[in-house]
């Protein structure tokens, strides 16, 4: 029989609770972080990456990001926030509480969520501001479905009781 969350020992649940509240910090820090620096506008978004368009009217002078700038910023960011959804979603993996047709979606959607948001802040740099939707929308999606699997481990984890007739991990 297949290994499930909820038939985790003490140890594991721990363990896993842990890793997923650190990593919930560090990802909901990068939020209020991206919440300071954009506002979560698309005005705001296109300012951080192109630059302050009128420096008449702004409070701090922002200047476009670079090729270079650009490059570092879509690699850090690509490489690990996908680290951070695989770790999240091979855990989310062992759940028990959805189907697969939503289990599937909620592992793949993530990873195409990040091609899209920061294929989108090098569109809205190197293209135009109108891209800042594309960012916004594939961000929230990347925000709900982390949202989501967490919230599905950490019930699974603590409120989900344990099928008797499984064995859990050793």
């Amino acid at each position: 029989m297949r290994f499930r969350l909820r038939d985790a020992d003490r140890t594991l649940r721990l363990f896993l609770t842990t890793l997923v509240i650190v990593l919930s910090l560090g990802y909901f820090v990068g939020l209020l972080f991206v919440e300071h620096t954009t506002s979560m506008s698309p005005a705001g978004l296109s300012e951080e990456f192109a630059g302050s368009s009128d420096l008449n009217q702004v409070d701090e002078m922002k200047f476009a990001k670079s090729s270079r700038e650009m490059f570092t910023f879509i690699h850090n960011h690509i490489l690990s926030i996908s680290l951070v959804f695989f770790v999240v979603g091979s855990i989310f993996y062992f759940s028990s509480l959805v189907s697969d047709r939503v289990k599937r979606f909620l592992l793949v959607e993530p990873l195409v969520a990040v091609v899209t948001t920061f294929g989108g802040i090098a569109l809205v740099r190197f293209v135009g501001e109108e891209f800042s939707w594309l960012v916004i929308i594939s961000g929230a999606s990347l925000f709900l479905c982390y949202l989501t699997m967490v919230t599905l481990i950490l019930h699974e984890l603590w409120m989900t009781p344990k099928n008797s007739s499984t064995q859990g991990c050793p």
